[in-house]
């Protein structure tokens, strides 16, 4: 399954040049030119890294970035940008920047800074990944409250859902999302099994007692959400 990747870079030729070095790398990229739509698509859609220039219309770089972060959102995200100045580096880090690149720069630096990023958030999260209050174990393929230690077993494909979720937990997924991860092999489902296996798995939350759910969100997909009520 390939990666996706958000761009959100106002300049166009330099956008586009980014677009496909990295649609020829592996990546399916989409990019937007202001900070607006950059941030709408950055809620609103799963992607495994963000590109983030910091000079945009609408809505500055570092904004986009704080709005990304207030919602938990922990995707890797570099900022490119022209300001060099320390203090605008130290800005993008405490703000919750994983990288900072600043123009002029090698593409080559880029592509190789975007790959170490995403290495080092599989390594990270190599044994358990941890989100809405509940642990899933990637050893003994279980999902656990992580405040009472309760688990349940997963199977194959509720496995995949499970982290597939997690990993972008507080996200709007759509269901050809989810559908391409569950069968990440390229096979088309038989029928609409994403619904089958949501199912599946929210039984599963339910018997380890979880204060989350996976909220249906007619006519776009699901969302993975704490109950901070509970």
């Amino acid at each position: 399954m390939k990666k996706r990747m958000l761009i959100i870079e106002d300049e166009y030729y330099l956008g586009d040049m980014l677009r496909d070095w990295f649609r020829q790398r592996g990546f399916e990229p989409t990019l937007c030119e202001n900070g607006i739509d950059g941030m709408n698509e950055a809620l609103s859609n799963a992607y495994a890294v963000i590109i983030l220039d910091v000079m945009l219309p609408g809505m500055d770089g570092f904004s986009v970035l704080e709005a990304v972060r207030k919602k938990e959102i922990h995707t890797p995200i570099v900022i490119l940008t022209a300001r060099s100045e320390l203090q605008d580096k130290l800005q993008g880090f405490h703000t919750g920047a994983d990288d900072y690149v600043t123009k002029p720069f090698a593409v080559e630096e880029l592509d190789a800074r975007v790959n170490a990023l995403l290495e080092r958030a599989h390594d990270v999260s190599s044994e358990q990944i941890r989100g809405a209050g509940m642990i899933l174990d990637r050893n003994d393929r279980c999902l656990k409250n992580e405040k009472t230690g309760a688990s349940v077993k997963l199977s194959g494909k509720e496995y995949t859902l499970a982290e597939f979720l997690l990993l972008n937990c507080g996200q709007l997924l759509s269901k050809s999302q989810i559908t391409e991860a569950i069968w990440q092999n390229g096979k088309e489902p038989s029928y609409n099994n994403e619904e089958v296996y949501i199912s599946f798995l929210r039984r599963k939350m339910k018997f380890i007692g979880a204060h989350a759910c996976i909220e249906t969100v007619r006519s776009e997909g699901y969302e993975l959400k704490a109950d901070h009520d509970s």
